[in-house]
């Protein structure tokens, strides 16, 4: 497909998913304001005053940038009947029963405990709305998920499994042939799998879904040391015998990105809250009229990055790089499971084992009057954004080393593989887990005058550098909160950092297959994919920057505009919560892109699953944002009935319709 070809060296993510709008009143104050009128004039006007000096260059004719999904869909071939359809949940976000049956703390137990004012809440009274003690009570209810899963046609159920459920700290043995495990926490996954299988829908189990045991993290500082990797697949071991009898669907981790990233630098977002941004509150020589239940952790224990590294004292301020160390020992803990599997049981469970990333597309940005010659210069850095982001954690798991464009700009501050460990990652996944949501815009980043800035020399080569000249974002501009200022990357959706744009699915499946043609050997599945829908803390109604924007470009279906009856309204169930015509659109969109994916690109795309198969806690976010397709009142109803919303049996139908059928 022609069209699409100039698209299929793209891809990244989800900024930090730490962002929040509290109020979108204080996003309208008179900078942004002003700011979205110099853009509306610069749209209005068709060209920007930085394109000017360009005249010797030859403009980019705009309509040969297509995505190619005008297309009725009923012209091209369905998903195939053995396509991988269902949706999707995390232990600590849905199960609850924190301290219930012997399960061992958390990294998110204790953080949450220690910390709630870094999350979200609706009611700061009720003791459970900041963590997920509660959560749905999945433990107690997974009977009724169940039944959600029956009514969307799920053929698969994507859930994890809490590791400190199993091993309450965290360090799995077998002592004459018997493991240390948590008897009611096996006893719990085995009921799970098993009404799962009686009601014909196959589990697509996760190992590890950000809730490191806290006993981990107290030892050694979780994922930081090198010893994580190996307690990991110890832990790993323990579920394929347990489990891998009725189990053949494998992710060993969910997301490293976020986990390290989120959780090791740019916290407080994501547990343990390390964060290198500012000093942890409770390390102050004076913590008088400080709020010491909110701001960054400094608790975390003695930490050995390599078997060759210092070891660093415990509780000790966030060091810098802790994410880079973090990413590098998660990847190998993702090797060390996978080799146990292959050694031990693949060859007789005859399952698959696979990692899960996150990233959305990277879009080279393009403007009226923009020139053939910078638009091709934006492709390329879309690509580097890429490869900074996804490629940094898929390529290992495909190639067994970094990409090398991370290497070259990062220099000493990268971790190196051993030549054994190279051995080990290559090829360790038999399918790739994408999680996809939102796209980016990327260019190379201007001086004022107009000029680009130049990339790090290799003199310059470190973590600071390394992205200098390299801007990603789905909006052109952030303001307080995070929040977006206009024009957006396709319609604002409930999350600061969520925008609609459906083309994101095919242009990122175009660039793994183009990247690593022949390496996947059981293709692409998608693990998440979803929205919150506009909400009273984020939304963005008749967005006429936006829209203009688009239309400017001639692109203007893909502004995505939306009225405020469009928005979520907590005080009537009968309205937006449960008749959720945006997150319905937004799946039929993307699916729709998924589709022409496999029929036109002839991308191996072998799977689907939704994200979320119910509202539950969206962690720092608390029980505000709800990505679920079943509506759950988590402060006034006692029981957490589930209430199916319209996009539960929406997707059911379009299974149907676009999946054949035995």
């Amino acid at each position: 497909m022609k069209t699409l070809t100039l698209f299929t060296t793209l891809l990244a993510v989800t900024a930090a998913k730490k962002c929040i709008v509290k109020d979108n009143k204080a996003a309208e104050g008179s900078e942004t304001e002003t700011v979205e009128g110099d853009l509306q004039n610069e749209i209005d006007s068709g060209v920007e005053s930085e394109t000017d000096a360009a005249d010797d260059d030859e403009l980019l004719d705009l309509s040969t940038v297509d995505y190619g999904d005008n297309v009725d869909i009923t012209t091209v071939k369905k998903l195939p009947k053995d396509f991988k359809w269902g949706a999707a949940t995390a232990a600590y976000q849905v199960e609850g029963a924190w301290d219930e049956g012997n399960r061992g703390e958390s990294v998110w137990d204790h953080f949450t405990h220690e910390y709630p004012k870094n999350v979200e809440s609706g009611d700061r009274t009720i003791d459970y709305s900041t963590n997920g003690n509660r959560a749905c009570d999945s433990y107690h209810k997974y009977e009724e998920d169940v039944k959600m899963l029956k009514l969307m046609n799920a053929k698969y159920y994507r859930f994890s499994i809490s590791w400190s459920r199993l091993f309450h700290d965290g360090e799995a043995k077998k002592e004459d042939g018997k493991w240390n495990v948590n008897q009611e926490g096996e006893d719990y996954y085995n009921a799970l799998i098993n009404t799962l299988l009686d009601n014909e829908i196959i589990p697509f189990v996760t190992l590890y879904h950000w809730d490191l045991p806290y006993a981990l993290h107290e030892k050694y500082g979780g994922w930081l040391d090198y010893h994580s990797q190996y307690d990991f697949a110890n832990y790993a071991e323990y579920c394929f015998e347990t489990f891998g009898d009725r189990v053949k669907n494998w992710i060993t981790i969910n997301e490293p990105w976020v986990n390290c990233v989120s959780g090791y630098r740019l916290g407080p977002g994501k547990a343990p809250y390390r964060c290198t941004g500012e000093a942890p509150r409770r390390l102050a020589n004076d913590t008088t009229g400080l709020d010491l239940e909110g701001g960054c952790s400094y608790e975390v224990g003695p930490t050995q990055y390599t078997p060759e590294s210092e070891v660093l004292p415990a509780n000790r301020a966030p060091q810098k790089l802790e994410d880079v160390w973090c990413s590098h020992n998660i990847l190998l803990g993702h090797a060390q499971a996978v080799k146990v599997y292959r050694d031990k049981f693949q060859k007789e469970q005859k399952g698959l084992i696979g990692i899960t990333i996150d990233g959305e597309a990277q879009i080279p940005w393009v403007e009226p009057g923009i020139s053939k010659k910078e638009y091709e210069n934006n492709k390329k850095y879309a690509n580097l954004a890429a490869e900074f982001r996804i490629g940094w954690y898929s390529d290992p798991p495909m190639t067994g080393d970094y990409p090398a464009s991370v290497k070259e700009r990062m220099g000493k501050d990268l971790p190196e593989f051993t030549k054994e460990q190279k051995e080990l990652l290559k090829g360790s996944s038999d399918f790739l887990g994408w999680n996809t949501y939102t796209a980016h815009w990327a260019a190379q980043v201007k001086n004022e005058d107009g000029s680009y800035v130049e990339p790090p020399t290799a003199e310059e080569a470190n973590f600071d550098n390394s992205k200098k000249d390299m801007w990603d974002d789905n909006c052109k501009g952030r303001g307080d909160g995070w929040t977006c200022i206009p024009p957006t990357l396709g319609s604002q959706a409930g999350s600061s950092w969520n925008t609609k744009f459906a083309p994101t699915i095919r242009v990122g499946l175009n660039w793994f297959n183009d990247r690593y043609k022949n390496l996947i050997k059981n293709g692409i599945v998608i693990t998440e994919n979803g929205c919150a829908q506009p909400n009273y803390k984020v939304a963005r109604a008749n967005d006429e920057v936006t829209k203009k924007y688009f239309e400017s470009i001639g692109q203007p279906q893909y502004a995505d505009t939306y009225g405020e009856e469009d928005i979520e309204d907590e005080s009537n169930i009968n309205g937006t919560i449960l008749h959720d015509k945006y997150r319905q659109d937004w799946y039929d969109q993307y699916l729709k892109n998924l589709r022409l994916a496999y029929a036109v690109d002839g991308i191996d795309v072998r799977g689907y699953m939704a994200w979320s198969l119910i509202d539950n806690f969206e962690w720092e976010n608390g029980y505000e944002t709800r990505f679920g397709m079943t509506y759950i009142d988590f402060y006034k109803d006692e029981n957490l009935t589930r209430h199916p919303k319209d996009s539960l049996e929406h997707l059911g139908q379009w299974y149907l319709e676009n999946v054949e059928q035995n």
